[in-house]
């Protein structure tokens, strides 16, 4: 009987375990989201942190906030182009437009990426413009992984040889998040 009811927890325990960092593998693909534990605070602390988090972070905080519901969650979008690099001739990094959102509870955050679009110019055979990138939808397939990401090694083809730095680039994101929501108030002695 005590084997069976540890069997039970130990089981329980997996299927509930929680993502702490955004991986990439070519069983699942993306890590949908991530869960994030800020002990001893509320949900209302985290809502302020992570707007606050936001103004700092963002050139333009008005405009990248997108939808909010005060003390349950905020939707963002971000641009950047230093992190996300296809294997064409070398090395060539993207416009990259993204939009996460980040829902709090009382003792956590979950960091969700929503969507990611790249943006390609356009030529003689495409007219280019901002195209959803669906490998980090967290929505992948084994299958697919293995015939178009994956080689028969399990290495990453060429096109996608960078697809760590994406991971690494939303890893930062949530680490820069969770280090402004446990630090104290600005530090006034200057």
């Amino acid at each position: 009987m005590k084997k069976i009811l540890l069997l039970i927890l130990f089981v329980s325990g997996v299927i509930n375990a929680q993502e702490t960092e955004f991986t990439f593998d070519n069983t699942k693909g993306m890590t949908d989201f991530v869960v994030t534990s800020v002990e001893g605070k509320t949900a209302p602390e985290i809502y302020k942190k992570v707007l606050d988090w936001i103004k700092l972070t963002y050139k333009n905080p008005e405009k990248v906030i997108l939808s909010t519901i005060e003390n349950e969650y905020i939707r963002f979008e971000g641009i950047d182009n230093t992190f996300y690099s296809v294997g064409i001739m070398g090395k060539n990094y993207r416009d990259v437009k993204y939009q996460i959102e980040i829902s709090v509870k009382d003792g956590k955050y979950k960091f969700d990426l929503i969507s990611m679009y790249a943006y390609w110019q356009s030529t003689s055979r495409s007219s280019g413009g901002w195209s959803e990138v669906t490998i980090f939808n967290g929505n992948s397939t084994k299958e697919s992984l293995e015939k178009s990401i994956y080689n028969k090694s399990g290495e990453l083809r060429g096109y996608y040889k960078y697809t760590p730095e994406v991971v690494i680039y939303y890893n930062k994101l949530n680490k820069s998040l969770f280090d402004s929501i446990n630090t104290s108030s600005k530090n006034n002695d200057w």
